[in-house]
């Protein structure tokens, strides 16, 4: 397959990660962006403007898997957890679109705000059983959606040009760049759940201890946590600035 790496959507759980393995999908699923963003070009030219739209979103959804690959190429994928981490991040939709959009926001963070809100937008629209490719009923039951009704021409055009704009960040991004190899605590950080972070950074004690490691010169976050979590948060104690190296909070 010239190189191709095919790996199932809904089979990704028994295989094992490696380097050959992530270069292959990373190219590949390079290759297949650019043909779908190709092909949904055609499409909005030829007035389909709701196949354009899924194309379109397709696209980015496999932009985001090379993005996730080229990351990954980074991190210690020979730990069960951090593999089976990144294993999950190729099936969740959210988590790539997050993903394709990164390098753009890397070299042009002042259009945060209106990239998250197109992204909450797919996201939103996946969620209620793909309304550019599908007839639907609404919930209430008194309506039925079709999809040439709900995409028009303005919501493929700027899906288009999205898609476009985005792999034109993310493809120099991961053929072209070096992946960052990852500590230790950010590979750990990477696996911890959303709310499991949310719920150790949210408290005052954990920021004294940060504020203390700024000050120390490491403003690593990730790491910071981590050794929160180890030196204090497992043992039920609390952060003392004595503790760390005579530093004060």
């Amino acid at each position: 397959m010239n190189g191709a790496v095919f790996v199932s959507g809904k089979k990704m759980s028994g295989y094992t990660l490696t380097s050959t393995l992530l270069k292959g999908y990373r190219k590949a699923a390079v290759d297949n962006a650019r043909e779908l963003q190709y092909e949904a070009a055609l499409l909005l030219a030829n007035n389909h403007f709701s196949r354009a739209y899924f194309l379109a979103t397709a696209s980015i959804e496999e932009t985001g898997k090379a993005v996730q690959a080229f990351d990954a190429l980074g991190r210690n994928v020979r730990d069960t957890e951090i593999s089976t981490r990144v294993r999950l991040n190729f099936q969740d939709y959210s988590k790539k679109l997050a993903a394709a959009v990164f390098p753009w926001m890397l070299r042009d963070p002042q259009n945060r705000e209106s990239v998250a809100l197109f992204i909450e937008t797919l996201v939103e629209a996946k969620n209620s059983s793909e309304p550019s490719l599908f007839v639907g009923i609404e919930p209430q039951g008194m309506d039925i959606h079709t999809p040439f009704a709900v995409v028009r021409r303005e919501m493929a055009e700027e899906c288009v040009r999205m898609a476009r704009t985005i792999f034109s960040y993310a493809a120099p991004h991961v053929l072209d760049g070096h992946y960052k190899v990852r500590t230790k605590a950010e590979d750990d950080f990477f696996v911890m759940k959303p709310s499991s972070v949310l719920n150790m950074s949210s408290g005052a004690d954990f920021w004294q201890y940060y504020i203390a490691c700024m000050k120390s010169g490491d403003a690593a976050f990730e790491a910071a946590l981590m050794d929160y979590t180890k030196k204090y948060l497992a043992k039920n104690e609390k952060y003392k600035g004595a503790d760390l190296g005579g530093l004060e909070a």
